[in-house]
This record gives C-alpha cells, structure tokens and sequence, in this order.
C-alpha cells in the first residue's frame, strides 16, 4: 500500500515538475518575443508622437530633422563675394552649416552668422570637417556682401539671383514655412542631403552638440 502510494506521488511530482517546466518554456518564449519586439513598438510610438511629442529625459538635440532628407543640389554659377562662383560640389564631403538671408543681413542674420562660427570652433580636431555658407536671397550684387566677408573670412558666400532663388525656394519649403524670413540655419550633411535645421534663437550649445555626436559617429565627411 505504502508502495503504491510512493508511486502516485512520484508520478504526480513529476507531472507538476512537468508542467513547471512547460510554463517555464512558454514563459521564456513570451519573453523573448517582447525583447525582439519591444525596439519596434518604441520606435513605432515615437513615430506616431511626431518630432514635437515625447522625447526621452536628458535628449539635448536643438535640430529638428528633416524626415526624409533632401538632396540639395545648388544652381550653377552663384556669385561669390569672394570673386567668381561658388565652387560646385561644394557641398560634397563636408558638413555645410548654411544660412540663407539677405544681403543687409540684420540682427537675426547676423546673429546666426555668429553663431554658425561659434558653433565650427567648438568641434576642435574636427573643425576641418565643418563649412559654412551664406546665400543672399535677393538681387543686391555680390560687392554688398564685402562687409560680412571681412568679418567671416572663412564663411563662403554667395548672392542668389531671383532665378536661382525661385529654384531653391520648394526644397526649402520645410514644415510650411517659406525660405525667406526663416531665419533658420540649416544642416547639410557630407552627401548633400538637407537633414536638420534650427530654428530661430536656437541655443547655441544645443547646436554644438549636436554636430558634435554626429562628428563623432559619423563615417562621412
């Protein structure tokens, strides 16, 4: 009797051991699955919050991203105030912070401008690896320009025609906003891509790390 009774407890352990073991297995798929899907469904809860939603505590990024980005290609022959026309290819294989304004280049402009410089002397070893450029919007001719030249040597400038500008003004038709008057600065990546700008009266140090992060990882430019 004893026997038996040894038997019927041994059978039911090893039917609960049994059991145990299966949730266990169904447990640890179910988990897995979340770890596989979890990156998915945060990235698909951010998409759907859009650029102005949830953000995780700590991010620092001023830019906004322009999603998808633009390939910039720029007119031929943009006069320079520095002489002749603007390089072409210029954009290629260097990180463009540019600006377009207007040739009397007020106090937003101007500020933007320094900050643009300010923003270039920051990255240190990889200042080499950053641009700048001012395109004027408007019909002044390039000697209009001198002054601003003088104050940022290395800052390539150029003077748009109103052929030129009519051209570019779609591409810089971000989030309903027309390129004249944006006073924005915009980023422009080793490809020629328009991926990020910044609004007006962004801070500065916001900007530098950005560009920072993105010297840092970056395999281009």
């Amino acid at each position: 009797m004893n026997h038996l009774k040894y038997m019927h407890a041994s059978r039911a352990g090893r039917c609960a051991r049994r059991q145990r073991g299966f949730l266990s297995s169904r447990q640890s798929l179910v988990l897995l699955g979340l770890l596989f899907l979890s990156p998915m469904l945060i990235a698909w809860i951010m998409h759907l919050s859009g650029q102005q939603g949830w953000r995780p505590e700590g991010t620092t990024n001023q830019g906004v991203l322009v999603q998808p980005p633009r390939p910039l290609v720029l007119p031929a022959d943009i006069p320079s105030a520095a002489g002749g026309v603007l390089q072409e290819g210029f954009l290629q294989g260097k990180w463009t912070l540019l600006y377009i304004g207007a040739t009397d280049c007020g106090e937003a402009c101007r500020t933007n401008l320094y900050h643009m410089r300010q923003v270039r002397l920051a990255q240190g070893e990889n200042i080499q690896r950053v641009q700048r450029l001012f395109l004027a919007a408007d019909t002044m001719t390039p000697e209009t320009l001198g002054d601003i030249l003088n104050e940022y040597p290395e800052m390539a400038t150029g003077a748009l025609s109103p052929e030129q500008s009519a051209e570019l003004a779609p591409l810089f038709m971000i989030d309903a906003v027309q390129m004249r008057g944006a006073e924005r600065v915009y980023l422009v990546d080793p490809l020629g891509n328009v991926m990020m700008y910044y609004r007006a009266g962004a801070d500065p140090r916001g900007m530098i790390n950005d560009l920072h992060r993105l010297l840092k990882y970056s395999r281009i430019g």
